[in-house]
């Protein structure tokens, strides 16, 4: 490939689809034509422009494909579903979707289904994590399940399900729940709340509180999202969306949502669950929650999950992490 018409690729990739954890952009070029996918229909328009003006052919096609052929959408049926960078059970963990949550798919790839969570964020998941249907059967399915998991375990004909807190049921008038794979069910630890009960209740405790109840002592796990393991992003999504609050899944990119607070060098002005933000050679990579008096509440793998810190405490490792404080952001205005 001639340089120019990599520079024009990339510039369509840039254009169309900036952000490859949110978009698909696949595309390679051989001797002869320009092949591969997207989810941009803009981008497939221009690289069908760019094969003209060099005369390749186009072997590229959009997403969802042909492949998806059972209706384009998923919930996840077991416990948690990992949300790996590649069709490969040995390839690293981008995030997790968690059992009820629906999921757009975009590919099929053998028993690999490329899939869209609900914060966006793209992933490859086996099927055995999931159940797939039509947009109408996923609509049913949502309008049932208003009910969330503070860490419950059921009891579902002779087994037991341990859910993250979190999922997703539908409960019934009997006092038993429905799982996602349609599954009746009762719950014999934990507790499970209405959605509109947990939002309530989360909006009365402080957020780093509700990350201490839930998550203090959970081990770090990059890309994880429950109690059972969770990363800093994570962790700050759990707790806001807890409280009827969506943010998108990394770091950086909750970095450019939410209210700006002006950077205080004891934290004077910050409230508790004010994010603060850390970069590391320029880019935002670590998020805390502010939780009052000098303190932070975070997934950090130098303490190998979630803890409680003094941020200004007088060692090498905090004030290395104050040196790199880069913004502070209020996610909900009180």
């Amino acid at each position: 490939m001639n340089e120019r018409l990599a520079r024009a690729i990339e510039d369509v990739r840039r254009r169309w689809v900036p952000d490859v954890r949110q978009g698909v952009f696949d595309v390679t070029v051989a001797e002869d034509r320009i092949s591969g996918r997207t989810t941009s229909r803009e981008a497939l328009v221009d690289l069908r422009r760019l094969a003209g003006e060099a005369s390749l052919e186009v072997d590229a096609s959009l997403l969802p494909d042909a492949s998806v052929d059972d209706g384009g959408m998923a919930v996840v049926t077991s416990a948690v579903a990992p949300l790996l960078q590649q069709p490969a059970v040995n390839t690293p963990r981008v995030s997790e979707a968690l059992h009820g949550e629906p999921l757009s798919v975009l590919q099929r790839q053998g028993d690999w289904l490329r899939v869209r969570g609900g914060d966006g964020y793209l992933g490859w998941t086996h099927a055995g994590y999931v159940s797939v249907g039509s947009p109408d059967w996923l609509e049913d399915w949502l309008s049932r399940a208003s009910a969330r998991s503070l860490g419950c375990e059921l009891e579902l004909q002779g087994a037991r399900l341990r859910l993250p807190i979190g999922a997703r049921l539908a409960s019934r008038r009997d006092g038993t729940v429905e799982a996602a794979d349609g599954r009746l069910a009762r719950v014999v630890s934990g507790a499970l709340r209405a959605l509109v009960e947990l939002n309530a209740e989360a909006r009365l405790v402080a957020p780093p509180e509700l990350a201490r109840r839930w998550f203090s002592g959970a081990p770090y796990l990059w890309g994880g999202r429950t109690e059972w393991g969770v990363d800093c992003s994570g962790l700050a999504q759990a707790i806001f969306a807890a409280r009827g609050v969506a943010l998108p899944r990394d770091s950086d990119q909750q970095f450019v949502v939410g209210q700006e607070v002006p950077m205080a060098s004891l934290g004077a002005g910050y409230q508790a669950g004010d994010l603060l933000f850390f970069a590391d050679a320029g880019r935002v990579g670590h998020v805390a929650l502010w939780a009052g008096a000098g303190r932070i509440v975070h997934a950090t793998l130098s303490r190998g999950g979630v803890v409680t810190e003094e941020l200004y405490g007088d060692v090498p490792r905090l004030r290395r992490l104050r040196d790199h404080l880069v913004g502070v952001r209020r996610m909900e205005r009180r």
